[in-house]
């Protein structure tokens, strides 16, 4: 065998093994960095498009949330409970959103999904948590144009302690909800049988 058919037939085995590792490795990303945060999230753009200052939607905000679906199906289930610095600091001409549960889309910084409900369970602990993140428009990313959507990052969640969220719960029990504001009406109604 000549020895240019050597070279070529390591390089094609090279080649067949390091794509597909390098494939893997591209989608094994967004478990570990926020991919959707680069690749999706133009702050230049938003800013633009929704003319506000392009620093404030890049403030990132201390939250906490909360699990709350309003029935089986509800395709925005998260509520903002607070944030830090808060809404109006950052945005002054906005609603006060103090003592306002504000319901949104609530996606990862890794890969835009929201986070699986498969371990969410009946207690409040693994309902409230605490997160880092971006608060974006109504609309933003091509989501609910009623809503604000949140991108989080994921390595900063943290689950409030069952008496942390369960005082967290009767606390916000007295709160206003942005579900009763006509503005903020995104048009979903539960099943018949959950009214």
């Amino acid at each position: 065998m000549a020895t240019g058919t050597n070279r070529t037939v390591s390089f094609l085995a090279a080649i067949v093994v390091i794509v597909p590792i390098l494939v893997g490795v591209w989608f094994a990303l967004p478990m570990f960095l926020p991919m959707y945060l680069w690749t999706k999230v133009d702050f230049r753009q938003l800013a633009q498009r929704y003319q506000l200052p392009e620093e404030a939607l890049r403030t990132k905000f201390r939250m906490r949330v909360r699990y709350e679906p309003r029935g089986e199906g509800d395709p925005l289930p998260w509520q903002i409970i607070d944030m830090q610095p808060a809404w109006n600091t950052v945005y002054p001409k906005a609603e006060d959103e103090t003592e306002v549960l504000v319901r949104c889309t609530f996606i990862s910084a890794n890969d835009g999904q929201p986070p699986s409900t498969m371990m969410i369970g009946n207690t409040y602990k693994d309902r409230y948590w605490t997160v880092e993140g971006w608060r974006l428009p109504p609309g933003a990313l091509g989501h609910h144009p009623k809503r604000p959507v949140v991108v989080y990052d994921p390595l900063s969640k943290d689950q409030m302690d069952i008496a942390t969220a369960d005082m967290t719960r009767m606390t916000v029990q007295r709160w206003e909800s942005d579900d009763l504001w006509p503005e903020r009406d995104d048009g979903w109604e539960p099943p018949e049988g959950q009214r």
